[in-house]
């Protein structure tokens, strides 16, 4: 009896993410190695029927989806699944500026502690917002008597002053996501912020501690993520997603299907004048001749939305983010990221190298050949993040030079701080003061 419990203990905690997402439904299974790698051990999904922009519209369709995909990932592992970390995202996201301050009496004598900041950070997390919950509160930097610095640890001063972002998710699209997990016979363990997710598995340590900005294109919606010494510090969501460049494709009198498929196989951001090629749709009937389409009206018309709705937004928030000094290059990722050319038409709206983000880093060489995709970013990072929250695995950061001169100080909001207690547990309690060691590419 003994040795059979020696043994179980052996046996590593097998975590279930769960990112809902508008089109598609992924749910993975893994573990963390001894080396701190993410073994993913299975993997379901199905078509998401029931979101729409990242707002769960209706329940019922996307508990059932849920099932469907949790039922493919039980043909694949003999695991129980009972407790899930599940992504959010969404047009229901909205970020703002916000400050808590103490004095600290005879503070010209005492350094300031990491404890200090750490109840800051705690009084911030623990409000309530009207309707809103908060999902994340992101520090974005320090007053101390008035002199701005990024790491207010080990200083000296009377009055501290703590700059945050606070990211708050819609109150009731919260219940809805809830409700669609519990629906389908599973408990929502912790619900963590997208698209800092994918950012855990497609930037590597350097990125995230130079500056980067991560542009995660999903089906409903965009998001934005910026990185800088490691830690996530900006959040945007785009209310426009790879959806609404099929709906603009299948205005050439396709059905959505057809213009779906249209994009996967043909989609160009970048159009060619030159190029006088055609595309034949084949009639879906099954009985007409079927339509030809210009490449380069296909690719005029991805190229607007994308451009205009897509990337200039994103050029806009980085602009306005207060940390534009410090993005040093961009890495999208999601399943628009797979549209031909959208690395070049970022770097000509941002000014910025560009990338395209997969999810390799922390994750084992052994991966499934069909996650080995920007689509599966957001839930391996849910997997990647989960695996941290159960094992614990942190690792203080190491110490980074302060800049020549302080982060531009983001625009300030009037919102007054209530002081109650809030829904989730704060995303930036692994972020604020941690920087995880998951190492650099696939082993």
């Amino acid at each position: 009896m003994a040795k059979n419990n020696q043994t179980q203990d052996r046996s590593p905690k097998m975590i279930v993410a769960l990112d809902i997402g508008t089109t598609k439904i992924l749910m993975a299974m893994g573990y963390m190695r001894e080396d701190g790698k993410i073994e993913v051990c299975g993997y379901g999904s199905s078509v998401s029927t029931g979101v729409r922009y990242g707002f769960v519209f209706n329940p019922r369709d996307t508990i059932n989806n849920i099932k469907t995909a949790l039922e493919q990932l039980m043909n694949t592992v003999s695991e129980p699944v009972k407790e899930v970390y599940v992504g959010v995202a969404g047009r229901h996201i909205r970020s703002v500026a916000s400050t808590n301050s103490i004095t600290r009496p005879a503070g010209l004598d005492r350094m300031v502690e990491d404890e200090e900041i750490e109840n800051m950070q705690r009084q911030m997390e623990g409000m309530t917002m009207r309707n809103s919950e908060i999902i994340a509160v992101i520090p974005q930097y320090y007053e101390v008597d008035g002199t701005i610095t990024n790491r207010a640890s080990g200083t000296l001063c009377q009055k501290l002053v703590g700059h945050y972002q606070l990211v708050t998710g819609d109150t009731d699209e919260v219940k809805r996501i809830v409700l669609s997990v519990n629906g389908a016979e599973l408990v929502t363990k912790k619900l963590i912020l997208e698209p800092i997710a994918s950012g855990m598995v497609c930037l590597s340590d350097q990125e995230k501690k130079n500056g980067v900005a991560l542009i995660d294109i999903g089906g409903g919606t965009t998001d934005l993520v910026i990185f800088y010494e490691g830690v996530p510090v900006y959040v945007k969501v785009i209310p426009v997603g790879g959806k609404a460049i099929t709906e603009d494709i299948s205005k050439l009198n396709l059905t959505f299907e057809q213009a779906e498929e249209l994009k996967i196989r043909h989609g160009n951001c970048v159009p060619n004048p030159n190029s006088n090629n055609f595309i034949t749709i084949p009639d879906y009937t099954g009985f007409g001749q079927g339509m030809k389409i210009n490449e380069t009206n296909l690719s005029q018309v991805i190229n607007a939305r994308v451009g205009e709705d897509i990337l200039k937004p994103v050029q806009e928030a980085i602009a306005e983010s207060g940390y534009a000094n410090v993005v040093n290059n961009i890495v999208i990722t999601g399943g628009g990221s797979q549209l031909k050319n959208i690395h070049s038409l970022a770097e000509f709206i941002i000014h910025r190298p560009c990338r395209i983000g997969y999810p390799i880093f922390g994750i084992s060489s052994t991966i499934d050949s069909a996650l080995k995709s920007p689509v599966s970013s957001t839930a391996l990072g849910l997997l990647q993040l989960g695996c941290m929250a159960e094992k614990g695995s942190f690792v203080e950061s190491a110490p980074v030079e302060e800049p020549n001169e302080p982060v531009k100080e983001p625009k300030k909001s009037g919102v007054k701080l209530p002081d109650v207690g809030r829904f989730f547990d704060s995303v930036t309690d692994w972020f604020g003061k941690f920087i995880t060691n998951t190492g650099e590419g696939i082993n």
